[in-house]
């Protein structure tokens, strides 16, 4: 037998063109997949049983801070969750095991970001459930800060009726029982059992009365307060004088990064009380030889104030907390639980934020932010 005939018959160009054109139809339709999976604004993965990401999307590359190619064979819960074990409440598991798309939302990460997460199962040809999943990440940050805010907005506005309602009826009482205290210490010695008695009943009832006043601020909005162009940076310099001879026996030590800042239109009062009441509760968190650093910078929309310390700190459960009325951790130290609340109300009504983080035994910052050109 022959080379020529063993050899294979020579392909036929029709046979060459097909494949040609299979070729650029494959090659077309790759790259519609790709481009369309990365025009995708959320991140999307596609997922392995184990967790490992084996395909990523720009968006996904982007809200890690990585290239798409490290991101590869990396597990998704280390890139995205900064753990070590998949995060609570994943779908992906249950979405793998029953064949059916699941979506839940995680709790906030490490770096406060918040997402819902989408699981859809790629089944195998034989139609079961395989062993890949595509994962979609939607970042519902802002939505979650909303949905707080809101939430803090009808706590106050309930609290703000409840006030006012009861404030007259309970401050005509009281007023007697404060005069009627004074009027009886006349003509007593100081040192007799019945001035002290009585002094004791001034004291509180001097003290019920602020309380009642503090109600009344939060039932009382901000904007009927006059405004005017205020720097924030020189109004905290006000404050400090005040708040150091109240705390000039503590050993405590007190960094100032403050520079001229555009003023902004607020109630000049109204803001001395905001840095006083979130000043104390730093220098109050302090432990001896501790740090209270204030700073200010500005952008092109909002003046921005940040109180850090370096005291106990908060408990991530207590910190959802420390902005509704009456919650105080420092019950036996005097706390009525009412200033960081007024503080909430009166930079909220003047159109600004106020954000805390805080890790237990390392400290927090209160961070406040003004925006400009609120004329009020």
């Amino acid at each position: 037998m022959s080379a020529k005939e063993g050899a294979s018959p020579p392909a036929k160009s029709e046979d060459l063109e097909e494949l040609k054109n299979l070729f650029a139809v494959v090659s077309e339709g790759k790259r519609a997949w790709e481009a369309t999976f990365d025009a995708i604004l959320d991140p999307v993965l596609v997922v392995t049983r184990d967790y490992r990401i084996a395909r990523a999307n720009l968006a996904a590359a982007d809200s890690a801070g990585l290239k798409v190619r490290e991101l590869i064979g990396k597990p998704c819960y280390e890139i995205f969750a900064k753990e070590k074990a998949p995060c609570p409440g994943c779908p992906m598991r249950e979405s793998l095991a029953n064949g059916r798309p699941r979506r839940e939302r995680l709790s906030p990460y490490n770096d406060q970001r918040a997402f819902v997460v989408g699981s859809f199962p790629i089944r195998d040809y034989d139609g079961k459930g395989g062993s890949l999943a595509v994962v979609q990440y939607q970042d519902v940050s802002a939505i979650r800060k909303l949905e707080a805010q809101l939430l803090q907005s009808e706590k106050m506005a309930a609290l703000g009726l409840f006030a006012s309602g009861i404030a007259h009826d309970i401050n005509n009482p009281l007023a007697g029982v404060l005069a009627f205290a004074q009027l009886a210490m006349q003509g007593l010695a100081p040192e007799t059992q019945l001035y002290q008695d009585l002094k004791e009943i001034e004291s509180s009832a001097l003290r019920c009365k602020k309380i009642l006043e503090d109600l009344l601020e939060m039932s009382r909005p901000s904007g009927r307060a006059e405004k005017s162009p205020v720097d924030l940076g020189a109004l905290i310099e006000r404050v400090l004088p005040n708040l150091k001879v109240q705390y000039q026996e503590q050993d405590y030590r007190l960094d100032l990064a403050l520079k001229p800042l555009t003023p902004v239109e607020v109630c000049p009062s109204k803001f001395e009380q905001v840095f006083t009441n979130i000043l104390t509760n730093a220098f109050q968190a302090l432990k001896p030889g501790g740090a209270v650093r204030v700073s200010a910078h500005e952008d092109d929309k909002s003046v921005v104030i940040e109180v850090e310390d370096d005291g106990e700190g908060i408990s991530e459960e207590n910190l959802k907390n420390i902005f509704d009325p009456y919650f105080t951790t420092k019950r036996q130290r005097g706390g009525s639980g009412l200033g960081l609340p007024i503080c909430y109300n009166i930079i909220r009504e003047h159109g600004g934020q106020i954000e805390v983080s805080s890790r237990v035994n390392e400290g927090s910052v209160f961070r406040i932010r003004v925006p400009k050109g609120d004329k009020g």
